[in-house]
Formats: C-alpha cells, structure tokens, sequence
C-alpha cells in the first residue's frame, strides 16, 4: 500500500460581522477622529459597505496625497 502526505487543507478564518465593523471603525477613526457612529449605523443596522468605502478613500488620500 502506497501512502501518501497529504497537507491538511485550512479555509482561512473570515472575521465575523462585529470583527470587521470593530477594526473598520478603529481604522476609520484614526483617520477621521471627529468620525460620528451616526454616519455608520441606521434603523438598526452597521453600514459595513459605507465603512469599507470611506476607508479605502482615507488609504488612497494617504498613499496617493489626493
């Protein structure tokens, strides 16, 4: 009988939901200190994909000087 190794395959870990809005919201505040909690959250809910946008824009101000 043949054996052979075979590496374990890993699925890598995504961040939950409160994970991702919690280091998206301390990302964009180090950027934005004056950043208000209501430009981010509505009738219940986190905009992560507003948090996600307005953080690519402070990172291409940043790198590009724009």
């Amino acid at each position: 009988e043949i054996v052979t190794e075979k590496t374990p395959e890993f699925k890598p870990v995504e961040k939950t939901d409160l994970e991702e809005r919690l280091d998206l919201w301390d990302k964009l505040q180090e950027f934005n200190p004056n950043a208000a909690v209501k430009d981010y959250y509505n009738h219940g809910m986190w905009n992560l994909e507003k948090m996600r946008a307005d953080l690519k824009i402070y990172l291409e101000k940043e790198r590009f000087g724009r």
